[in-house]
């Protein structure tokens, strides 16, 4: 079901802040920390060693746009999260790229079983464009929620808003409530 006020759209669309970082596989890193038990680094390696799951859900932008049943493939955020172990106040997590953008949402939301960190769209390796090596998708949030390029996530036990959010982006960012703006 397409939300309120949202048109169907055959492909995901691009955007950005106006950089695509280029990081190679070799040179990846993505860093856990924050409120958690065991604090790691991950390789690409290392994440795709975690499984291979798969979310199909629709995709929703706060531009006007949906992509119906978008299919990614990665790793469940829930289980990168049972690597690390969150402490019992981690109820936030704030999530940062290569490009130096930041999003965040409550730890429940990462937590749920379509949100995933995403290696692939639509069956092939993610582009530069679309968020390559990793990124974050989840489905029940608009997709400023669902960072591209993801190098941080640190769990914490205060909100700590993102780059949208600063900048007046509702923080619930429900695509069916039409959350856009604070």
């Amino acid at each position: 079901m397409i939300p309120p006020n949202q048109k169907k759209v055959e492909d995901i669309i691009q955007l950005d802040l106006g950089y695509i970082p280029d990081v190679g596989i070799d040179d990846y890193r993505l860093t856990i920390n924050g409120t958690v038990k065991n604090p790691t680094v991950f390789t690409y390696d290392d994440i795709i060693k975690m499984g291979n799951d798969k979310v199909i859900d629709d995709f929703h932008c706060v531009t006007g746009w949906t992509k119906e049943s978008a299919e990614w493939e990665g790793v469940l955020s829930k289980k990168l999260a049972d690597a690390v172990k969150p402490l019992k106040d981690a109820k936030y997590v704030l999530i940062g790229s290569y490009d130096g953008y930041t999003t965040n949402v409550d730890t429940d939301f990462l937590l749920k079983d379509n949100s995933i960190f995403a290696l692939k769209y639509a069956g092939k390796i993610l582009t530069r464009e679309h968020g390559f090596p990793l990124r974050l998708i989840i489905p029940d949030k608009y997709a400023y929620k669902s960072a591209k390029w993801v190098k941080v996530i640190t769990f914490l036990d205060k909100e700590e808003l993102g780059y949208w959010e600063q900048r007046g982006y509702s923080n619930g960012a429900d695509p069916f409530k039409e959350e856009r703006y604070a």
